[in-house]
């Protein structure tokens, strides 16, 4: 069986890796080729892939890793910092374009039940998506960028919670509560989410930071750790006697670790084994798609995908309007909420698994999110242009004059100094680099050290600083110094090649200084165009040199061991 079973996944892997080669031609996102895939695969039935159920397995490792991510992620500190717009944006979308989608869904024949998972699928956009298009535009550090990422965190809260109400129904009758009428079964559900909420806010301050101590400097055994945490706890809130789905397990496993100073570093280590089992479980979704009487369908997706495609960016755009912003802001804003998001799977392959949708509204769902992700790819792409032609329609937004906008900058780093590794030689660093009026930003993969310099002076990430998200969150290319003390040589060829390719050759790009451990690491870094190689070896010879020629008797070493050891502490 596992013979056969790995000429499958391997058969499988190859078809999605060449859909995702055409896909990626047009510019378009993977997800939509692991959708196509599934389509193929199930609808020639190759090798009955459902059979085992091994695949269907690997798929909810994946959703649960995804949503682990997500909760990992949850940075409400945003949501804080943009305060009144995150939230009105956020759930002023949810309101309004649930309410019209629900009404569309009736007009289109829908019952009652299909319409609310169609209305609610319909509302949140994927956070997936955007930010990775947005990235690949450089403009995460922009004012519109910051807004979107703050409304797209409210609205992924907004979707656990949902999928946490519906998780608790997900064990059926299995459920210990089930039993009990309504109120007493909402009362129980009530507490036991208030349970898990102390719980796991208790375990997270007084005895995660002791594991994620020990584990942050190993790779392995953070990978390991992480892993199990996220799949066990996720197993364990799916026991009947518990009564929440995988999904929220793997939610609230993300969450709990959200605010360590490790979890750049586990988002960076998780992220590629999670893209992974994510691949076969969107392969595994599109395979059970069945568009029975696609005819009668045809007609409302494509209704309902003009409703995101439109209906969405102009319901953002009152919004934005209203709350002040000027009319680029908001179109640049809400041309990201036309698709549906991952978390609209999610939903309405929880609700057929409940019971509470069919088939052939799981399909319907699909294909609009498959239209809506094609088309906003390019809107997102190229919304400058788009933006220049319909500019004299969109002045009409303009409610407030743009009042909003003051005093905000378009960046939030900008022209500050990049230490990356902040140990013993970056230490020495700062003592010099505080007398300055720059920011200073640094990022340091060992949690110990972001915690020794995490200070009101000092902006401090715990992470790897070749992992592109955090060279996007440190807006790396606006920096007016990059100062590396990693004593990974390839890692600084990583770092230096992300600058040129962000900026060339350009003028205005950073100064760089990095350190080398020899003569070939030295030249190698010259080359690559850093103003200033730091060799240990060299910069001790030469000072060791200055001390004989000022002072051949050695009469002030004994001062110079003092100040050194008062250094060391």
């Amino acid at each position: 069986m596992e013979f056969n079973l790995f000429y499958q996944i391997t058969a499988v892997l190859v078809l999605a890796g060449l859909i995702s080669l055409a896909v990626s031609y047009l510019k378009q996102p993977s997800i939509i080729a692991f959708i196509l895939t599934g389509l193929i695969v199930g609808s020639v039935g190759y090798a009955k892939i459902h059979e085992s159920g091994t695949l269907d397995a690997l798929g909810q490792i994946g959703i649960t890793l995804l949503l682990f991510m997500v909760g990992l992620e949850l940075d409400l500190k945003r949501i804080r910092q943009l305060g009144k717009v995150a939230v009105l944006t956020g759930f002023g979308q949810i309101i309004f374009t649930s309410t019209a989608g629900f009404i569309i869904a009736r007009f289109l024949g829908f019952s009652q039940a299909p319409s609310v998972y169609i209305a609610l699928a319909l509302t949140f956009s994927s956070t997936i998506i955007v930010v990775k298009l947005l990235g690949e535009k450089r403009d995460l550090q922009a004012l519109y960028a910051r807004i979107v990422v703050g409304f797209l965190i409210v609205q992924d809260f907004a979707a656990l919670i949902l999928l946490l109400v519906l998780g608790g129904s997900a064990s059926g009758g299995n459920d210990v509560f089930r039993g009990l009428p309504g109120w007493q079964y909402g009362l129980a559900m009530a507490v036991k989410i208030l349970i898990l909420v102390l719980v796991l806010s208790w375990v997270s301050k007084k005895v995660f930071p002791k594991f994620l101590d020990r584990f942050g400097k190993s790779d392995e055994l953070l990978m390991i750790f992480s892993l199990a945490w996220a799949l066990g706890l996720a197993a364990f809130m799916s026991l009947p006697a518990v009564g929440f789905s995988l999904e929220v397990g793997g939610f609230v496993a993300g969450l709990a670790l959200a605010n360590s100073q490790v979890h750049y570093e586990i988002s960076a280590r998780v992220k590629s084994l999670r893209d992974f089992f994510l691949i076969i479980f969107f392969i595994v979704f599109g395979s059970k798609l069945v568009f029975v009487g696609i005819g009668s369908m045809l007609l409302p997706a494509l209704v309902l995908a003009l409703y995101v495609s439109i209906g969405n960016p102009l319901i953002m755009m009152f919004i934005m309007g209203a709350l002040g912003y000027a009319p680029r802001t908001s179109f640049f804003a809400a041309v990201t909420t036309a698709q549906v998001s991952e978390f609209s799977f999610v939903l309405v392959a929880l609700g057929n698994r409940l019971g509470h949708i069919s088939d052939e509204v799981l399909g319907l769902v699909t294909l609009v999110g498959v239209i809506t992700i094609a088309l906003s790819s390019y809107t997102i792409l190229y919304t400058r242009k788009i933006y220049e032609r319909l500019e004299p329609l969109l002045k009409w937004f303009d409610f407030k004059k743009g009042h909003a906008e003051k005093g905000l900058g378009e960046e939030i780093f900008k022209n500050h100094i990049v230490l990356a590794g902040a140990n013993r030689l970056g230490s020495r660093f700062l003592q010099g680099l505080t007398h300055g009026k720059s920011r200073i930003v640094i990022v340091d993969f060992d949690p110990h050290i972001a915690n020794l310099h995490n200070s009101a002076d000092f902006h401090v990430i715990c992470g790897d600083i070749t992992d592109p998200y955090i060279q996007d969150q440190i807006n790396l290319e606006k920096a007016k110094l990059v100062i590396s003390t990693v004593p990974d040589f390839e890692d600084n060829l990583a770092l230096i090649s992300f600058i040129y390719q962000r900026v060339g050759n350009a003028k205005h790009r950073p100064k760089l200084i990095f350190v080398a451990q020899n003569d070939f690491e030295s030249k190698t870094l010259y080359e690559r165009g850093v103003d200033y190689v730091l060799s240990p070896h060299f910069i001790g010879g030469l000072h060791l040199s200055k001390i004989l020629e000022e002072d051949f008797s050695l009469s002030g070493l004994k001062s110079l061991r003092k100040q050194h050891l008062e250094v060391l502490g």
